[in-house]
């Protein structure tokens, strides 16, 4: 009798195991050369679960995952995989992915919007994340959950995510537009609407402004955001026509020549382009037919820079 309770033991075990190890399955790595799964050295290919961590050396590895994404690991990266992210932890790495898969890369987190969107994540000295998308548009949220940038095919930027939370100083630079009802800036360095909060923004409709103050999430999703503006100073007169046709704002006035007055305090960073929620945002290269442009516009401290 004690033996058979055993054998029906051992036999229970035996149907239980395999199914436990097939719902851990979240694809496969491939590679040419070695590679390290969890830190063990495997060649050809292996099998990869739920927060297994891949490192590459001189060859890069080929994710094929069960949710339909892709990712290329190049050489000298490592990143961790999960349901329904991968983080990359060191290098740089490309991502095809479904709608609802994401990339992680220190503290943003990096997703598209379409199915079949394809991005390039690298990080860059100690700080600075670079993603270029080559199809499909891809958001980027912050470590508070707020989005930071829309990031269009054929381009390229460059974050560098800043220390503190929710109520981290912030800025945009943009045109100062009205639509639907709301005093709104947009910032064409990060492709983003922000709904401005605070009052005297009707002098400043259809100029071209930095706008500081303490941004946050306007919804579940995070991927819209108002901007509580505690000063704003005016960069430019005019010229925000063209943008007003573009995003469907209310119509504004002809472009003048006249330089404004500032109304307010300048920040002491942000001068040359759009900054958002606690992450400082550059351009790093439009993307076209492949190869990327040589000039680079900075927005960090107003400095232009050359890479």
């Amino acid at each position: 009798m004690d033996l058979m309770r055993v054998w029906r033991f051992l036999t229970g075990l035996l149907f239980v195991a395999p199914v436990f190890a097939a719902g851990s399955n979240l694809g496969v790595a491939t590679a040419e050369g070695a590679f390290t799964v969890n830190n063990a050295t495997v060649r050809g290919n292996a099998t990869i679960t739920e927060g297994a961590s891949i490192e590459t050396t001189m060859s890069p590895s080929r994710l094929s995952l069960s949710t339909g994404a892709r990712f290329r690991l190049d050489p000298n990266s490592r990143a961790r995989i999960f349901t329904d992210r991968v983080v990359l932890e060191k290098g740089s790495g490309e991502l095809t992915a479904t709608k609802t898969y994401a990339i992680e890369a220190r503290s943003l987190r990096i997703t598209p919007d379409v199915p079949n969107a394809k991005a390039r994540v690298a990080l860059r000295d100690e700080k600075v994340v670079q993603v270029a998308s080559s199809s499909g548009r891809f958001r980027v949220h912050n470590a508070a959950g707020i989005l930071v940038s829309n990031l269009d095919p054929g381009l390229a930027l460059e974050f560098e995510p800043q220390v503190g939370g929710p109520g981290a100083p912030s800025s945009f630079v943009g045109c100062v537009l009205r639509k639907d009802s709301k005093f709104i800036i947009y910032d064409q360095t990060t492709r983003m609407v922000v709904e401005l909060r605070g009052t005297g923004f009707e002098k400043e409709v259809g100029n071209r402004v930095q706008a500081n103050g303490t941004a946050r999430a306007t919804s579940a999703q995070a991927n819209t955001q108002t901007l509580d503006v505690t000063s704003i100073v005016r960069i430019e007169q005019g010229g925000c026509s063209d943008i007003a046709r573009e995003i469907g704002a209310d119509p504004v006035g002809p472009p003048t020549t006249t330089a404004g007055r500032p109304t307010g305090p300048a920040s002491p960073s942000g001068q040359g382009g759009g900054m958002s929620a606690g992450t400082k945002v550059a351009i790093v290269a439009a993307i076209a037919g492949g190869g990327a442009a040589a000039a680079v516009v900075a927005t960090q401290s107003g400095d232009n820079r050359s890479r």
